[in-house]
């Protein structure tokens, strides 16, 4: 999950500070304020924030909230929190190079630069992720602040990415994201009807592995194992499992005594060389070939972060797990999703890039 550290107080402003934890804060009710040029919102937090009627400039508190700005309007941000890569642009539009970057309203970077915010005039700051106890007060702190309104939207799991969507159309009276409220929540019923349906005894025993050494692992019950968790058998069980995307720190010989039999590896981790390593030649995974590589453009389908690319992932895992028990073609729903999603039409050399590794020979 998410942490923010509010870093400073109103003096820190002055200095262009990492003003930590900024939530930011989309609306789930709303009523009217100033008729003619206004509205209130209710956020995930029960803060009211006044917004205006019409919002057609925003900017992201932070990678999670830019991330799932940029599948609902991106031609309505004013800058980014972070660079985008080339890779990620060549799926999410190469116009947004342009863009200022602003960094991250909350954490620990330091980076945020409130000249660059008032410059670019957003009407809307929306944060996305998990809420906490001191969220409302830094909230309210940093709006008064910047004199621009911020308002949060709770996105912890799977299942809220649906009402994530429904908040932001109401928010930003968007019909692109109450379509997409749509297709998450039908996304996920389908995949857990289908999952429901297979007894727990014979879900296969996974393992999802990320790191240099591939020997740190998402472990069950964490932040970013949702999906693993949802569709299969998640073998690493640990007493604390961690809400970074570095996942817990597990090593190997744990990883042999588990044996799964199927591992899904993060796309830079050593899946390409895992074959050829002795010292994993025994897991069972591997010694069946039933290991696979998790595509990762523009975000990673599984976790990092654990956000709206998971609704790809889901689909993606559970058609790798039960391939029998779907009658649909794994492309056309991945092109879908890009379309969707993205405004993105994979070409014939894209979908076999992103799939090299992901898909059963």
């Amino acid at each position: 999950m998410r942490r923010r550290t509010f870093l400073s107080a109103v003096a820190a402003l002055a200095v262009a500070v990492s003003l930590g934890a900024c939530g930011g804060a989309p609306a789930m009710e709303s009523a009217p304020a100033d008729e003619a040029s206004t509205r209130v919102v209710t956020d995930s937090l029960g803060r009211e924030v006044e917004i205006p009627a019409e919002v057609e400039r925003i900017a992201a508190s932070g990678p999670v909230a830019q991330q799932v700005l940029l599948t609902v309007a991106p031609e309505r941000m004013v800058g980014l929190s972070g660079e985008l890569t080339d890779e990620q642009l060549a799926y999410l539009g190469e116009d947004l190079a342009d863009l200022p970057v602003f960094g991250q309203i909350y954490g620990g970077k330091g980076d945020f630069n409130r000249e660059a915010v008032a410059a670019a005039d957003p009407q809307l700051i929306i944060d996305v992720g998990e809420n906490k106890d001191s969220l409302v007060e830094e909230l309210d702190t940093l709006q008064e602040q910047l004199g621009i309104p911020c308002v949060h939207i709770d996105s912890t799991d799977l299942h809220s990415y649906a009402d994530l969507y429904d908040q932001l159309a109401e928010i930003l009276d968007s019909e692109k994201a109450a379509e997409l409220a749509d297709y998450c929540r039908d996304a996920v019923a389908e995949v857990e009807a289908v999952v429901a349906e297979v007894p727990q005894d014979e879900r296969p025993r996974a393992a999802y592995l990320l790191g240099d050494t591939g020997t740190n692992a998402m472990a069950r019950g964490g932040f970013q194992s949702g999906i693993i968790d949802l569709c299969s058998e998640n073998v690493v069980v640990v007493d604390d499992p961690s809400s970074s995307g570095k996942g817990n720190e597990i090593g190997l010989e744990q990883i042999a005594l588990w044996d799964p039999e199927l591992i899904v590896f993060v796309g830079d981790s050593i899946y390409d060389t895992v074959g050829d390593e002795p010292a994993w030649a025994e897991l069972s995974a591997i010694k069946s070939g039933n290991y696979f590589r998790a595509p990762s453009e523009p975000y990673n389908w599984i976790s990092m972060p654990a956000s709206v690319n998971q609704i790809m992932g889901l689909q993606w895992y559970a058609r790798l797990c039960y391939p029998d028990r779907f009658d649909d073609d794994l492309r056309d729903v991945v092109e879908e999703y890009y379309q969707l999603f993205y405004g993105h039409d994979l070409t014939d050399e894209e979908y076999d890039a992103l799939m090299r590794g992901a898909v059963r020979e």
